[in-house]
Parts: C-alpha cells; structure tokens; sequence
C-alpha cells in the first residue's frame, strides 16, 4: 500500500503532458522580444561591448531628438505660429510618452527578468493536454494582435516621415534653422530613425505587457478548468491524490499572484506615461481631424490612422487588464463548483484557501491611481474629450 500511495505522489508531480511543448508561454511575446532586442531594449545577462555602443548611440539621438522638438515647439510658441505648432502638437506628446517609457523600463530590468522567470518556471507548464488550447490560444492573440498593430503603427510613421511629399513642411519635424544639402538629407535621417525609434519602441511596451496579461489570463482558465474536471484516479487512496492535487493547485494560484504582481510593478508608471501622452494626443488628433478640409487627402489619412493607433494602444490594453480581474474571480466560482461535499474537513481546509486568495481580485494599475478597466478607459476618452471641446471653444472665439 506505501509503494502504491508513493507512485501516486509521485505521478502527480511529473507533468501531465507526455510530450514536451513545442512553444513556450514566452512564445506569446515573441514578437516584441524581437522588436526590442533589435532596438538594444531588451534585457539581457550579459551585455556585450557593440550592444554597449548601439545603447549609447540609440540614447543620444532619441534624447537629442525630443529636446530639439521642445526647442521647436518653444520658438513656434514664440513665433505665435499656433497653426504650424498645432500639427506638431499631437505627435509630440507620443514621442515624450515614450521616452520617459524607455527610461522607467531601463531602471526596471532586473524585476523583468525575474517576471520572466516566474513565466519560465515549470509550474506554468504543469497541465493536462486538454488544457494545451488556451495555451496555444494565448500565443496565437497575442502575436496576431502585436503582428497588425505593429504595421499599423508602422505604415502611420511612414506617412508621417513623408510629410515632406504632401506638405509645405521640408521635413517631418519643424526646423527652424537654414541648411544645405548635405545637412539636411543629415537631419532628415536622423528624425526619421528617432520618429521610428522612440514610436517603434515605445509601443512594444504596451504590445509586451499585453501578451504578458494574456499570459495570466489562460493560466487563470487553466487553473479554472483544472479545478471543476479533478476526478481521483485511484479510489482507494483518493483522499491523498486529491489533497496532493490541491496544493498543487494552491501553488500554481500564488505563482500566478506573484507573476501579476510583477507585472504591476514593471509596467504600472509605463501605464501612466502612455496615458498622459494619449490624453493629449487624442485631444490635439482630434482637434487636427476635424479642421482638415479635403477628407481624401494624405494628411487627413494621417489623422484617421493615428487616432485609431493611439486608441487602439490604450484600449486594447484596458480591454485585457479588464479580462484578467474577470478571470481572477472565475477561480473562485471553481472552487465553489468543485466536489468538496463529501471531502475531509483538511481536504476543505486547502480548498478554502485557494478561494480566500481568488475572492480578491488581480488587476493591473495606472501609476497606482486607477485599475486598468473598461471604466478607466472611458474616463480617459471623456478627460481627452474635454480638452478638445476647450480648444474648440478657444479657437471658435478667436475666429470670431
């Protein structure tokens, strides 16, 4: 009877899948990974000397390139040139967004990498072979949705770069000082590569904390799942297995605890960055959509697609920030609908723990100040909202 009870033990250790998975559940950021590790983002263990140099040179000109946009934006000001800074204005807030994203992440590598330890870790790979659907299901969202923002956003900036070509504007940004040929094909490259940088970059930020959520999302379905279908697969000692099973359990709920938490403290001041810088881009965008005449120009192509991109940013992210405090609440619906009436009162001790901790739920901040919600995604379009009624009403009695 101990030998059989010890091999029960010790299958309920060894993984449920027989094979090893072909993907990883750091395959749903793939992509991102991709993107940032190209811009010298990434953290790695060990960073060689040419990363080094490519960290250093990427640095100076994105930094050289937001303060030389303030400086512009500052002499416009001066100027009283409020058409031409109008057109800068809604682009400008982006670009400072994702700076100050690129520096908060830089002073937060070292809890990154152990979140993606925590998302390496063997107990997120311990589930039964009819759970490997939401796995996949969470790689395959994840990198479609990373897949057409990134071209969206990427095909924006191409028609912003080529402002030149459509415009009365000699290059993407305001510059306010004469230049010859060589200097100014010299400018020209170096704002396209910032403008491509600093936007590029700054949207794997939300693209990666998106996958990341996904990620908690199916562990939560899985662990949902996992809890409700348990039958003991040896009646005699089914007391034991299924108080085994339950801790396992147990375990696999405060592994995904920790995984969020760290999530929340990588990414919560990234949030309020981005969403500042949205507020005003999708003031100022929309201020710009609705005083362009010709609705078959370039320009008011532009407009459309980059409301849409800073929209599209923001609510996607609210939207699976939403899903996962909805998902954290389902595990302790489990726990209610699992077979606990005829087991032992240590048995239900271990249950009752797994639904103390799933009655609180898990969400994601913005700076620590608001849940990322669909009713803070609201609350941002209604603030973004006002501000253009203001700068309508400011710009209807200055026309009068």
């Amino acid at each position: 009877m101990l030998i059989l009870e010890n091999r029960i033990l010790e299958a309920m250790d060894e993984p449920k899948g027989k094979e090893k998975p072909q993907n990883t559940w750091r395959s749903s950021i793939s992509i991102t990974e991709k993107l940032m590790t190209l811009a010298a983002i990434w953290p790695m263990e060990k960073t060689t000397i040419f990363q080094g140099i490519k960290i250093v040179i990427f640095g100076v000109a994105v930094v050289l390139f937001n303060v030389s946009s303030v400086v512009e934006l500052r002499n416009l000001l001066m100027k009283g040139d409020y058409e031409v800074l109008s057109t800068h204005l809604p682009t400008f807030g982006p670009y400072l967004g994702y700076l100050s994203k690129i520096i908060i992440f830089l002073f937060k590598r070292r809890e990154f990498r152990k979140m993606l330890e925590i998302m390496e870790s063997p107990i997120f790979e311990d589930y039964s072979p009819e759970m490997q659907k939401y796995k996949d299901k969470c790689i395959v969202v994840s990198n479609k949705i990373a897949t057409f923002y990134s071209s969206c956003v990427g095909a924006s900036v191409f028609l912003y770069l080529a402002k030149p070509l459509y415009t009365e504007f000699n290059l993407p940004m305001n510059f306010s000082y004469k230049l010859s040929l060589g200097p100014y094909l010299l400018v020209l490259a170096w704002q396209c590569f910032s403008s491509y940088y600093l936007v590029m970059t700054g949207v794997c930020f939300g693209l990666i904390t998106l996958g990341l959520m996904n990620v908690a999302t199916a562990q939560l379905d899985i662990l949902s799942k996992t809890i409700t279908s348990f039958k003991p697969k040896n009646m005699t000692l089914s007391e034991k297995e299924e108080q085994c099973f339950l801790r396992k359990c147990a375990k696999k709920h405060q592994t995904i605890i920790s995984f969020v938490a760290e999530i929340e403290n990588v990414f919560s001041f990234l949030f309020l960055a981005q969403c500042l810088a949205s507020v005003a881009s999708i003031c100022n965008g929309a201020f710009q959509l609705t005083h362009t005449e010709d609705i078959l120009s370039i320009r008011f192509l532009f407009n459309c697609a980059f409301a849409f991109d800073v929209l599209f940013e923001i609510g996607i992210c609210f939207w699976f920030g939403n899903l996962l405090t909805i998902k954290s609440l389902q595990v302790s619906d489990a726990c209610f609908n699992y077979e606990w009436v005829n087991s032992s009162t240590s048995t239900k001790k271990i249950l009752l723990i797994i639904l103390t901790q799933s009655q609180r739920p898990l969400y994601l901040t913005v700076g620590r100040f608001a849940r990322l919600s669909m009713t803070s995604y609201l609350m941002i379009l209604k603030t973004a909202y006002s501000y253009f009624a203001l700068m309508q009403s400011l710009y209807d009695n200055q026309a009068l």
